[in-house]
């Protein structure tokens, strides 16, 4: 059984040439169903939320998360009671963290903190699980946040920090994501420096993701899926089998025993 960590249902910031169709979606979808692919569901607003919810009625395969992306920190400046009302709600949080680098507005920054925090906060109440997005040098920040919290279970999406901070994330027992974008279109200097960390990595901290599917490079979820684990064992010196097999197990000891996850649970124990 596939497992999926963090795919965007819906996509805001992209274009609209490169934004799937509904269509598409329902082909997305549908997939997910008829492959069995446990697919965790990232938000990054509460309108893409909201939208994340209708489409996991559609099929028990998929687990919304919750999360406001630190680019739209802004627009929930004087929202943060609603937001942790939607935080005690949720099955997890994501996708969360800082990023001033690439952040679309930058009247997103001076908000970015405060708002992270009361997901933080959320995370420490409830031990949710966190999916994080730390970009631009801001990922030392944004562990020693995570370090100050009581934070058991947080998983660094796409970690691009420095290769010397790996073995301290590694002491803290929090988890790495990579998958699709990481392994397509990219130039020789970034696969090495992709390689490195991977390298660094150990087995029972690494889940795989393929993060958003895009129009021009459509493919319904089991086919990126296929491709990703190939890629990936190459770069671990591994099979794809052993690969599915890691993800498979990391995600088991990631949800065991949490209440909120309980129907996740039982379709990974079958």
């Amino acid at each position: 059984m596939y497992v999926d960590t963090h795919l965007h249902l819906y996509e805001p910031w992209l274009s609209d040439e490169e934004r799937i169709t509904e269509a598409d979606r329902q082909k997305i979808i549908a997939d997910i169903t008829q492959n069995e692919i446990v697919t965790w569901a990232q938000s990054c607003d509460i309108p893409s939320f909201e939208k994340t919810l209708k489409y996991s009625k559609q099929s028990e395969y998929i687990f919304p998360s919750f999360g406001i992306l630190p680019w739209y920190a802004h627009e929930y400046a004087d929202k943060l009671g609603e937001i942790t009302t939607l935080c005690e709600e949720a099955l997890m949080l994501g996708e969360i963290g800082l990023d001033e680098k690439y952040a679309p507005n930058k009247a997103s920054v001076p908000h970015q903190r405060p708002l992270f925090q009361a997901f933080l906060e959320a995370s420490e109440k409830h031990n949710l699980i966190l999916n994080l997005h730390f970009r631009g040098g801001l990922e030392r920040e944004g562990f020693e946040y995570l370090k100050s919290y009581d934070i058991k279970k947080a998983i660094f999406h796409s970690y691009s920090g420095s290769p010397d901070m790996i073995k301290e994330i590694n002491d803290q027992g929090y988890y790495y994501s990579y998958g699709a974008a990481n392994f397509e279109g990219r130039g020789n200097p970034r696969r090495e420096r992709l390689t490195e960390r991977l390298q660094l990595i150990p087995d029972d901290l690494l889940v795989l993701e393929i993060d958003v599917i895009q129009k021009s490079n459509f493919q319904v979820p089991s086919k990126v899926f296929s491709k990703m684990l190939r890629a990936v064992a190459e770069f671990r010196k591994t099979t794809p089998e052993d690969i599915e097999a890691t993800n498979h197990k990391n995600v088991c000891r990631l949800v065991e025993d949490d209440p909120k996850l309980k129907s996740m649970e039982q379709l990974l124990r079958i």
